[in-house]
């Protein structure tokens, strides 16, 4: 019987990629994780690459006592789930083969780091020991004058002052990560301008969750037949803030979402775009275990999160920064003001 369509499909993905996934129509699956080194079920990633939690002790334990020769002399004894404890020099041989790196964060580390970020950045309106320079010229305000209270008037000034708060906030939780600090500093200054607009909405969206209704975007009615740009702006993040609601997205969720809006392969100019793509993956990989763990009876909830994130991009970010910023820093360039408060 000639094989099935579906299952020379994922046989065939599992070669290029960690994940083996059937794509039945109108499906989408949490990822199935595979060893890169034996096949066996993959916990994540570790040391660099999607292992399983054997393959991931073994490895640990093999470059602190650099191990002997190859038991039978030829260097190539099959290493697989039921042979990976034959010979120990092999199977370390495959591991460095398949890209294993002592110096690569182990992936329970990397989330613990993330929710470490979230803790540091949380908006509280006691948190009074930063400072916000959003002017460009005019001397420091305190950060209190940028606080996020519960529930805030939507007056101008407060939305500004909100946004500026959450912009900075946004900034400080990258800083906090060290897998981004470790980064080629250039390389660290390239993603966050690349990526600030999607970052200052998920912080918005996260801080409006508990909220009836997100004081952002609580602008006045336009006149009938008269929607202005921004208004169509402001109604199009109202839609997705619906559906972040509808979802509700927990904050180990956002943290993830955040890292795989941050960690962009593709942006032009990285000096290491493959450690950059070896965090967004290992972003994903946290936000499909976690949503196995915690929402087993939501398989596709995964998927639907992941869609989430092009409707952050449905508004450039030129238009975030004339809708939330722009009577606040006035002619200043994002990427001054992205620099001020990085260096802050």
């Amino acid at each position: 019987m000639a094989a099935s369509p579906v299952g020379s499909v994922v046989s065939a993905g599992l070669d290029d990629s960690p994940t083996g996934l059937s794509p039945a129509p109108g499906k989408v699956l949490s990822p199935v994780l595979l060893c890169k080194v034996c096949g066996d079920t993959s916990s994540g990633k570790h040391y660099g690459i999607y292992a399983c939690n054997g393959c991931s002790g073994f490895f640990k334990r093999s470059v602190r006592r650099k191990l002997i020769r190859c038991q039978a002399g030829t260097g190539l004894c099959p290493v697989d789930k039921a042979h990976r404890n034959q010979c120990q020099a092999c199977r370390l041989k495959k591991c460095l083969q398949a890209g294993m790196n002592k110096d690569a964060p182990p992936t329970h580390r990397f989330m613990a780091s993330l929710m470490t970020a979230e803790t540091c950045a949380k908006l509280e309106p006691e948190d009074a020991d930063e400072t916000v320079d959003v002017t460009g010229g005019e001397p420091e305000r305190a950060a209190s004058e940028y606080q996020v209270a519960p529930y805030p008037s939507a007056s101008p000034e407060n939305v500004y002052e909100t946004s500026a708060r959450l912009l900075f906030m946004a900034v400080k939780w990258a800083k906090n990560l060290p897998v981004f600090s470790n980064l080629p500093f250039r390389d660290q200054v390239i993603l966050l301008e690349e990526a600030w607009s999607e970052l200052f909405l998920l912080c918005a969206i996260q801080w409006s969750m508990p909220l009836e209704s997100c004081p952002l975007l609580a602008v006045p009615e336009p006149a009938p037949g008269k929607l202005l740009p921004a208004a169509l702006d402001v109604q199009a993040l109202q839609e997705t803030l619906g559906r972040f609601k509808a979802l509700a997205v927990d904050p180990t969720e956002f943290a993830c979402m955040k890292a795989v809006v941050l960690f962009k392969p593709e942006t032009r100019g990285l000096k290491d775009p493959e450690q950059v793509e070896n965090l967004q993956d290992q972003s994903q990989v946290m936000l499909g275990q976690h949503n196995c763990s915690h929402y087993p009876g939501q398989p596709v909830r995964f998927g639907k999160l992941l869609l989430l994130l092009p409707a952050l991009r449905f508004i450039s970010s030129e238009r975030v920064e004339l809708l939330f910023f722009r009577r606040t820093i006035g002619n200043t360039p994002m990427e001054k003001l992205l620099c001020d408060m990085f260096k802050n």
